[in-house]
């Protein structure tokens, strides 16, 4: 997996190769509490080494990143925000994350996890999601409030996407592709993946109602809003606007599927409890 963080830290252009699966679901329980049984601690997945510490303040900002190394058991961070930490291991954006300090968005890590085994996709969320446990001592619980979000259906005319059967785990869900407006390849993409890279984009939770299971390859490209006025060269000097489709436009045309606005129930992550983490 790797991703380059913006400056905001919020709109995630290419989120690669994140978790498609092994997240919380609503039938597990709403409150998750560092202080559960050692019983239930030992059986969380976690990873065998991690190192943490607050990223250097003079390092170069746009070089931010998370990756994982290959082999599948080595994980690197470099100056990366808690509450970015949080969105990739619950798969959620910044809306459905309330209270917490100000800090979480603010202040870097660098982090190296390392387990002794290859850890699956399947499995990778729930590995940091024991680390932001143990280290920031994250405490939270859900709650389901009227939000702001997105619906993504199957067009009437069915979807355009290609099956992609291959056992091959680790391919990049969606990554940028050249093209003379903005244009984005999806290989091995499951609709989950797919709703998170849309909700990272828009700010607004997406919830999958395509009812397509299994994995898909697609070729999308669309001008997101505001890029297609006002662009400047390196010199400062006035660009033609790009022409092409919006991303509901594409999603239609390109890949057979609908993209529709709603107001409804979307989880919220309400922070009880967090802690900066100690060095080590």
């Amino acid at each position: 997996m790797e991703t380059t963080m913006t400056n905001r830290f919020v709109s995630l252009v290419t989120f690669l190769g994140l978790l498609a699966a092994g997240l919380m679901n609503a039938n597990q329980a709403a409150t998750y509490n560092t202080a559960a049984s050692p019983q239930a601690e030992s059986k969380a997945p976690a990873f065998d080494v991690v190192a943490i510490k607050i990223s250097d303040p003079a390092a170069a900002r746009d070089g931010c990143f998370m990756k994982g190394q290959p082999g599948g058991q080595t994980f690197v961070g470099r100056c990366i925000p808690l509450s970015l930490l949080i969105k990739y291991a619950y798969k959620i954006i910044d809306p459905q994350i309330a209270g917490g300090p100000g800090w979480m968005d603010t202040e870097l890590y660098d982090f190296e996890a390392k387990a002794d085994h290859t850890v699956t996709r399947a499995e990778i969320a729930s590995y940091f999601q024991t680390m932001l446990s143990d280290r920031f001592k994250l405490q939270f619980h859900r709650e389901t409030r009227t939000l702001p979000s997105l619906v993504l259906t199957v067009d009437k005319g069915g979807a355009k996407m290609k099956p992609n059967k291959s056992s091959y785990e680790w391919e990049i869900p969606v990554m940028q592709a050249p093209g003379s407006v903005p244009t984005f390849k999806g290989t091995r993409c499951p609709m989950s993946y797919l709703s998170w890279w849309i909700a990272q984009r828009e700010n607004r939770p997406v919830v999958d109602k395509t009812g397509l299971g299994g994995f898909w390859d697609f070729r999308l490209a669309f001008v997101p809003e505001g890029l297609g006025d006002g662009r400047k060269g390196p010199n400062g000097e006035q660009l033609p606007p790009l022409d092409g489709a919006t991303l509901y436009a594409a999603l239609r045309e390109q890949l057979g599927l609908k993209l529709e606005a709603a107001k409804g129930p979307v989880d919220v992550y309400v922070i009880d409890h967090v802690e900066r983490a100690t060095a080590n």
